[in-house]
């Protein structure tokens, strides 16, 4: 037995306390949105409050900087505050998902949080374009025609009629421009420290025949990304299993284009045999790890053991409590426990997994099904990953998908790709319209091409980035890249708290890796 197995074995010996259980503010938000705004009729469907996934203030002052990840939004006219060219257009994204193609007289309510009143005239316009980035004058995007617009900006929370531009699933971004009025008005972020003033999407229909079909397209002037984007590319086919959340259809059409070849690193395996449902058009399966054996595969991973790192509060160890192989699914779990590591002493297991030496990648697609352990409560200071990092050690890294734990954090994905630690990062919070992580298992892919890097979740494209949106892209993207998987405890999101809930078990169905 490893030395964290011996000191597991003595903490065994005393009690354990159980988590004391938290409430859920965002719960209140939702019950007051639903009781307050949307009267159901019989065939209603209650509400369903959307939060942002993209947002950002584009702003004609270059002196304002990166606005990508500052906690609030701006809108100001022309001649603002004096400056005859400080305009300020304030942009928030949405992903809207589980629409059923049956619904009927669907409305949607834009509702943006500010702290002060002010006679000011806000007109919203729906977005061609980008509603991320660091929010140049330059790269504005197109503004559609006003859907809906105010008279009096009120403090609190601001509500803007926007069903014009909401016909079914599908991203759709919006502008706030402000007419009147040439001082800024400060508007709450998706960045915002506190969860229940941030941008809100309030969606409510009704089931029922005759009514334009969901997922259809969208209205003109309404958003198709939330960046610039190539030709569509296939889809990835459903999973092996059914997630138990609605998931809505993809909405871009196979390619026809010829694919690119991207030719294998030196260290990359052969082919394995193909899987059901692992067939995507266009790509070709050269890895995957569909854990049916009865223990983890020692020939694809590298289980790391007896390691604390300056980062977070857990030891990466190697022990059969801490990652295990049952029923076609890998488990990496996370315990409050007192063991030695190295020459510390940490409070927490956890489990870390990588291909360093063993297989590596220089572009494909990459794709995790899992479920996170991470929920409403009990959350907080747990956070699994599945990311990639250069075989060299160099600089760069591709996060397919985070999950971090926490009322604020729970859900939603964090997609990113950093240029090293300093940190230089660029990453998006893809929020689930519908449910959340730890629901239940979800789909998460990247695919990773010389020229851009595209995300998807559970099937639809949410973010991409490339050489006009990323000045290093060249530098850092075009080497070979090893994979990681892990479940981490603490770190710059926040440490656990009373309340965590131990074990914490990051569930993994497959990994599976194609190429051109």
């Amino acid at each position: 037995m490893s030395r964290p197995g011996l000191h597991r074995a003595v903490a065994r010996l005393g009690a354990r306390r159980r988590a004391a259980a938290l409430g859920m503010l965002s719960v209140g938000v939702v019950a007051a949105v639903a009781a307050t705004m949307m009267p159901l009729g019989a065939a209603e469907v209650p509400p369903a409050v959307l939060t942002a996934v993209a947002d950002t203030t584009v702003s004609q002052v270059p002196q304002d900087g990166d606005n990508g990840v500052k906690t609030t939004l701006a809108s100001c006219p022309e001649l603002c505050d004096g400056n005859r060219t400080g305009r300020r257009d304030a942009l928030v994204g949405f992903v809207v998902r589980g629409v059923p193609a049956d619904a009927v007289r669907i409305r949607a309510t834009l509702r943006m949080y500010t702290w002060q009143p002010a006679a000011a005239r806000i007109r919203v316009h729906p977005v061609r374009g980008s509603a991320d980035g660091p929010g140049g004058w330059e790269r504005r995007p197109v503004l559609g025609a006003a859907v809906a617009g105010r008279e009096q900006v009120t403090a609190g929370f601001n509500e803007f009629d926007v069903s014009a531009a909401v016909t079914g699933n599908g991203p759709v971004s919006f502008a706030l421009v402000q007419e009147t009025r040439h001082s800024r008005i400060y508007w709450a972020s998706r960045e915002n420290g506190t969860a229940a003033v941030r941008p809100q999407l309030v969606l409510a229909y009704q089931r029922g025949s005759g009514g334009p079909p969901a997922g259809g397209p969208a209205p003109p002037g309404a958003s198709a990304t939330f960046g610039a984007r190539p030709a569509p590319l296939a889809r990835p086919t459903a999973p092996r299993v059914p997630s138990p959340g609605p998931v809505a259809p993809p909405t871009s059409p196979p390619t026809t284009s010829p694919p690119t070849t991207s030719p294998p690193t030196a260290n990359s395996p052969v082919a394995p045999a193909p899987v059901p449902g692992s067939e995507v058009p266009g790509w070709r399966l050269v890895w995957s790890d569909e854990f049916d054996g009865p223990t983890l595969d020692r020939s694809k991973w590298n289980l790391r053991d007896n390691e604390g790192r300056d980062i977070d509060r857990g030891c990466n160890v190697d022990e059969p409590e801490n990652t295990f192989v049952s029923g076609g699914v890998l488990t990496l779990r996370a315990q409050r426990e007192t063991v030695t590591c190295g020459s510390q002493t940490r409070e927490y297991t956890q489990s870390y997994l990588d291909t360093i030496g063993r297989h590596s990648f220089r572009y494909g697609r990459f794709e995790v099904r899992a479920r996170s352990p991470n929920r409403p409560v009990g959350s907080r200071g747990l956070w699994p990953a599945f990311w990639l990092r250069p075989e060299d050690g160099g600089r760069g890294e591709i996060d397919v998908v985070e999950l971090p734990g926490g009322s604020d954090w729970y859900q939603a994905a964090t997609l990113a790709i950093f240029y090293d630690y300093s940190p230089v990062k660029q990453d998006v919070r893809y929020a689930f319209p519908v449910g959340y992580p730890g629901d239940g298992f979800h789909t998460y892919t990247t695919e990773w091409e010389p020229d851009a890097i595209r995300w998807y979740v559970d099937g639809r494209l949410v973010w991409q980035r490339d050489r006009a949106t990323t000045p290093w892209f060249d530098e850092v993207f075009h080497k070979p890249y090893n994979l990681r998987l892990n479940v981490q405890v603490g770190g710059w999101l926040g440490n656990p708290d009373p309340a965590t809930r131990f074990p914490a078990d990051f569930r993994v169905d497959y990994v599976r890796v194609w190429q051109r």
